[in-house]
C-alpha cells in the first residue's frame, strides 16, 4: 500500500513538472512576439503608411538617428515617416536580429538593417546600417518600440537585374 502511494505521488510530481510552463516556452513566445513586431515594422515600410509605423511605438517612444533631430512620441514618429518617405518609392526593410536580451516585460534587440527604396530620380538604392531597440510589453500584452537608435553604414545604388535574371 505504501509503495502504491509513493508511486502515485511520484507520478503526480512528474505530471506537475511536465505541465508547468517552462522558461524555454516563455522565451520562445517572447521571441515569436518580437519577430512579429519586426515583421509589422517591415510591413509599415512596404505600405509606406506613417500611421501604421507610429502605432508600433509607445506614446513616449524616442527615435534617435545621428543624421537628424531626435523624434519623440507616436505623433513625432508619424510626422518623421511622412516627411522622410515622401520622396521614396518601393520601400522595403530587412532586419537581421543579431542578439536579444529578454526581461519579463522588456527586451533589447541588436541588429543590422537594409532599407531598400527607389529615390526621387528613380534609382534603386540600398542603405545598410545598425540598430538597437528597447522594446516593452504594454498593458495589453503587445510589444512596442520604446527607444530606437540606428545609424547608416553606407548607402549605394542597387545593381539592376540582368536581362537573364528578369526572364
Amino acid at each position: 500500500m505504501l509503495r502504491t502511494i509513493r508511486i502515485g505521488i511520484a507520478a503526480g510530481l512528474v505530471l506537475a513538472v511536465a505541465c508547468a510552463p517552462t522558461e524555454t516556452t516563455s522565451t520562445a513566445r517572447a521571441n515569436a512576439a518580437l519577430d512579429s513586431l519586426d515583421a509589422r515594422l517591415a510591413r509599415a515600410y512596404r505600405v509606406a503608411d506613417p500611421h501604421v509605423y507610429a502605432a508600433l511605438f509607445t506614446d513616449s517612444a524616442v527615435f534617435e538617428w545621428p543624421a537628424f533631430a531626435t523624434v519623440q512620441g507616436r505623433a513625432g514618429m508619424a510626422a518623421m515617416a511622412r516627411a522622410n518617405w515622401a520622396a521614396l518609392r518601393d520601400m522595403d526593410l530587412l532586419l537581421d536580429v543579431r542578439a536579444r536580451r529578454l526581461g519579463e516585460d522588456q527586451a533589447t534587440e541588436f541588429g543590422a538593417f537594409q532599407q531598400l527604396y527607389r529615390d526621387s530620380s528613380g534609382a534603386r538604392m540600398i542603405e545598410f546600417g545598425r540598430y538597437v531597440a528597447q522594446l516593452v510589453r504594454d498593458s495589453d500584452g503587445e510589444w512596442r518600440i520604446d527607444r530606437y537608435f540606428a545609424f547608416a553604414d553606407s548607402t549605394r545604388a542597387q545593381p539592376s537585374a540582368s536581362p537573364r535574371a528578369s526572364r
